[in-house]
């Protein structure tokens, strides 16, 4: 088989296992060795990342189905003798599929040309261009996206982020929302999200960072991130303008630049958004409402402070909000009722 042929297989194999659900930290580590090997790689990656952007997802099903079980713990030699012809034959005709269900014509994956300038468009460590992109995410819809470095962002509901590389650094501005990032290790380039009033710096590790209009949260799964204010330069001499966090700690950045001290996160909760779900721990009704908003088309509002400081503690499914809603006078004292706008309002009984 031509080397060409055998990596645009086993890139299909990797971005497959990479979007199934189910991709553990030791395959991750595969993957990234696999990406660092060769630009080819990169190059061919970006490429299937492409066509998953335009099929607008693929659906998880379908991806399960297609992943090859046991790839965790084998390194890059293991998977050329595993990625077979069949394998990516079966990806590429569900990008297709998808592709012509949403009126872009039914198209094969196009292969990578080989020209340098074609290679140095797509590979982020040559000397070219800043690659920019733009992703966002509608009311209720969470999507999982993986960047030209093979980096994984998850982006939670009404999340719009921008991506711009360039050969010395990879800079995401998050503008609204809450996103997830797996970021593949680069010493040589750092990657840095901006989020306004803070900015997180990294080589390579696993975090969340949330911009709700002027707060910005940080979390961090593994690894360790920087977090600095902005504008740090003018911040009072009393004022803390960074943080570093490892495993487990978090921090929140104020509209003044001014960064929290590093503090233990409960992260089954932080980010169980991944999951769908939405945990309220002794969380106030207005908190609650405010949570929910982001996850519909139209605002949840409640009719005033003293219902808003009712408690509230429990799991909810962030894709059925309705539920959640109609939940809520079962165990509290409160009415919900749907206004001609769609604003849903909660009041007492």
């Amino acid at each position: 088989m031509p080397a060409s042929e055998r990596i645009r297989e086993e890139a299909a194999l990797w971005f497959t296992r990479a979007h199934s659900g189910a991709f553990s930290d030791a395959e991750r580590a595969s993957r990234d060795a696999w990406l660092s090997a060769d630009p080819l790689h990169r190059a061919e990656y970006a490429a299937l990342d492409r066509v998953w952007q335009a099929a607008a997802a693929v659906p998880v099903g379908r991806l399960r189905a297609l992943a090859e079980p046991g790839i965790a713990d084998v390194g890059p030699e293991v998977v050329n003798r595993r990625a077979s012809r069949s394998t990516a034959g079966r990806w590429i005709a569900v990008a297709c599929v998808c592709i012509f269900a949403i009126g872009l014509g039914a198209m094969m994956l196009p292969s990578v040309t080989r020209s340098p300038e074609h290679l140095a468009q797509l590979t982020p460590s040559g000397a070219a261009p800043a690659q920019t992109q733009e992703i966002a995410t509608r009311p209720g819809e969470r999507r999982s996206v993986t960047l030209a470095d093979g980096t994984v962002v998850e982006l939670n509901t009404r999340t719009h982020i921008q991506v711009r590389f360039t050969p010395a650094q990879r800079t995401v501005t998050l503008l609204d929302g809450e996103a997830m990032f797996s970021v593949t290790r680069d010493a040589s380039r750092p990657f840095v999200v901006d989020a306004g009033t803070g900015r997180v710096t990294v080589t390579g590790t696993r975090f969340d960072v949330r911009r709700i209009e002027k707060h910005v949260s940080v979390a961090v799964e593994s690894g360790s991130v920087t977090v600095d204010g902005v504008p740090a330069q003018t911040a009072g001499a009393t004022k803390k303008t960074s943080a570093l966090l490892t495993k487990g700690l978090g921090t929140t950045v104020q509209p003044d630049g001014t960064v929290a001290s590093a503090s233990p996160v409960d992260l089954s909760t932080a980010l169980a958004w991944r999951d769908g779900k939405l945990i309220f721990r002794n969380a106030t009704l207005a908190d609650v409402a405010h949570e929910v908003t982001l996850y519909r088309p139209s605002p949840v509002i409640v009719a005033n402070d003293a219902v808003g400081q009712l408690r509230v503690t429990s799991v909810f499914s962030a894709d059925n909000t309705d539920e959640l809603l109609a939940a809520l006078p079962q165990f509290l004292p409160v009415r919900v009722q749907t206004l001609t706008d769609g604003t849903v309002k909660i009041s007492s009984k």
